[in-house]
């Protein structure tokens, strides 16, 4: 039974590697990343049940062993788990949104496969076997993405793109980043194997690093190019520090670093050249633009500032959207509308130090420096060899670094722990494993019995439940999309009938098409239907105020549905809800000038005059570069009355040398064209 046990956990985490492949567009909302966690945390869940029959068979050989890497992870998993309940918003840290699915709850499902891998494989042959199915997984995923760049353009969503594939993964980040990984798993798999033309296992890593190699490029990401520079550098580096009595292959690995910086220092001196430009990935990184108006680098000074404002816990995990709404500068806006929402830093260091503060970043840091020196001090005891504490510390530095400008994925999270399992099991105390073999217990049928349906039954509660919620809603989507009132309302209904913690993001959904649908049909003259739709899909959306008061996304979608109301329905009350929900945004995020150019009109309309003003001249205060406020200030004097006041506020518009869109450009021309 003990063995059936092991074997049973080691094939479900080979399975976990395939789940980078499953993409069910026809079937779920966001279908790169919704099936993938489902699948995961089942697996994970089927694991945890054969992990504590094991331990119910022998404690002292499978419990979790004390070892400064165990303890430093579970210290930030504890830190996620303090900072998830004294957030701001502790429902979205517990549960994340369907587009990340990165919440507590989630992160507990990967800390715990890290725990069974590191007390239930030991040996370096199951290991291999284990990186030997990974490299496998990865390369059909690799596969997919040459196919996406040289065959079809379109597979699997890729919409036509062929510079920066995402394959099965639905990011080209996530792209680079796994093939960053599986690189190097195909270089230690090779190195580790008899060099031979005879050996098949030997060109397999070698073909399945490449791809690898080759992904990196294939997605055009400039921070996994960026942890593949500092990756190769540790990783020579190290071989230099390991092999002392092998001074000619030292000097050689000497003489690849004085060649790396050169190379690297005449493309970044012919960075402007088109050869440079056009080179995947490697034309974005030396042409990156690195300064305060960079709306990376300026969401990283928000999340500094969000830190300082709790720099103890943070505004806890996925709540950085409410950090850059309350620290949001206006000038993100100047690189346009699709810059001015971030719900994460786009870097994984900046980002845990404003929603996790400084206890999270330090125990999230605090993993890789643990991991290196526990590889290193292993290796001087010679229980490591040098490739594995060579590629171990460059791997770790590598994706530490790809990680400084981009954001964890559920593909990343699966090879991190992963790996930080494999470098667990090295750092074991070779003794313990020995001395706590134990005594193998019996086992009964009913403990069985009811580890199995716990677990199926937890299966079913946290994962087939959300599964169906996720694809019921895709259906209700569909059927907004052909004006199908009466069959929506009762598919919604049937969804709040199965209990799913994303309920929040349904309503969302829900209500954002719902809008469109009620436009739709009030212009064909189906007003009953509309009126209908309305009340169903406003009231659902302001239970969402309850559980996210905070969030201003849902506000403004509420205030656009209620001035739809005020429309169809012709009463005055829902023009004082869509301007009661505006000013709450507007607290909630003083200087976003959506919310200004929004309630102005609706201030104007309300007779309030000199606050729609006020609002306007605000947001040009904020940031006079941008040319909306002006016009909208225009047109709003134009339309009470105030011909030289429009005049005069375009021509200083003019004088400043503002840039405007089309329709800026026509309403300043028009009124200083006017008599």
């Amino acid at each position: 039974m003990q063995k059936k046990l092991e074997y049973f956990i080691k094939i479900l985490i080979g399975v976990s590697f395939f789940i980078p492949l499953i993409v069910l567009p026809e079937t779920y909302i966001f279908p790169f990343i919704v099936p993938k966690i489902i699948w995961f945390r089942s697996v994970v869940l089927l694991m945890l049940g054969a992990y504590l029959l094991l331990l119910s068979l022998n404690w002292s050989r499978y419990k979790i062993k004390l070892n400064p890497l165990n303890i430093v992870v579970s210290l930030f998993f504890i830190s996620f788990a303090i900072s998830t309940f004294v957030g701001v918003d502790w429902y979205r840290s517990l549960w994340d949104n369907h587009e990340r699915m990165l919440g507590l709850f989630t992160v507990f499902h990967y800390v715990i496969y890290y725990f069974i891998i590191t007390s239930v494989v030991r040996e370096w042959k199951d290991w291999k076997w284990l990186f030997r199915t990974f490299l496998f997984a990865g390369g059909i995923v690799m596969f997919i993405g040459l196919l996406q760049t040289y065959v079809n353009h379109d597979l699997f969503l890729n919409r036509g793109a062929t510079s920066r594939v995402s394959s099965t993964l639905g990011n080209s980040i996530y792209f680079s980043g796994y093939g960053l990984f599986l690189m190097f798993v195909g270089y230690l798999l090779a190195i580790k194997e008899n060099i031979k033309k005879s050996n098949p296992w030997f060109w397999y890593a070698v073909v399945g690093g490449l791809l690898g190699f080759w992904g990196v490029f294939g997605g055009g990401t400039r921070g996994a190019l960026l942890g593949l520079i500092a990756g190769l550098g540790v990783l020579v580096i190290s071989y230099i520090l390991s092999l002392k009595d092998h001074k000619k292959i030292r000097q050689g690995l000497s003489g690849l670093i004085v060649l790396g910086v050169i190379i690297m220092g005449l493309l970044f001196s012919f960075r402007q050249t088109d050869f440079v430009k056009n080179i995947p990935a490697v034309g974005r990184l030396v042409n990156t633009e690195i300064s305060s108006t960079n709306t990376r680098v300026m969401a990283w000074g928000v999340a500094i500032g969000a830190w300082q404002e709790k720099p103890v816990f943070g505004w806890g995990p996925n709540n950085y959207y409410y950090a850059f709404n309350k620290h949001y500068r206006a000038e993100f806006l100047e690189r346009g509308w699709g810059e001015t929402w971030f719900d994460n830093a786009h870097s994984v260091v900046m980002n845990t130090l404003a929603v996790q503060g400084a206890f999270g970043i330090v125990t999230y840091l605090g993993i890789f420096v643990v991991a290196i020196t526990m590889l290193w001090r292993k290796y001087k005891k010679g229980e490591v060899d040098a490739h594995i504490v060579c590629v171990g510390s460059a791997f770790l530095v590598a994706h530490l670094v790809s990680l400084v400008t981009v954001f964890d994925n559920p593909t990343s999270y699966l090879y991190f722990f992963f790996f930080l399992a494999f470098v667990a099991s090295l750092v074991s105390k070779k003794e313990d494993v020995e001395k706590k073999k134990g005594e193998t217990k019996d086992i009964s049928v009913g403990l069985i019995v009811v580890v199995g349906l716990v677990v199926l039954l937890m299966i079913y509660s946290t994962n087939i439940n959300p599964a169906r919620v996720n694809k019921k809603t895709l259906q209700s989507i569909r059927q907004l999309s052909s004006d199908q009132v009466e069959q929506v309302i009762n598919t919604y209904k049937d969804i709040e009938n199965i209990p799913s913690p994303h309920i929040d993001d349904v309503r969302n959904d829900f209500g954002r098409l719902a809008t469109q649908s009620i436009v739709r049909l009030n212009n064909k003259n189906q007003k009953e239907q509309a009126i209908k739709l309305f009340n169903f899909s406003y009231k659902e959306l302001q239970k969402n105020t309850i559980l996210h008061p905070l969030d201003i996304r849902v506000k403004i979608q509420l205030s656009q549905l209620a001035v739809i109301g005020f429309e169809i329905k012709q009463d005055p009350s829902f023009l004082l809800a869509s301007e009661k929900y505006l000013e709450e945004s507007l607290k909630a995020s003083p200087r976003r000038q959506q919310l200004a150019y929004t309630l102005s009109p609706i201030k104007h309309q309300l007779g309030k005059v000199d606050e729609a003003i006020k609002l306007l001249q605000d947001s040009i205060s904020n940031d006079p570069n941008i040319g909306d406020g002006w016009w909208r200030l225009v047109m709003l004097y134009q339309q009470i009355g105030e011909i030289d006041k429009a005049k005069e506020t375009a021509q200083e518009a003019v004088s400043k040398s503002v840039n405007f869109d089309s329709q800026g450009a026509n309403v300043i021309n028009s009124i200083l064209e006017s008599n």
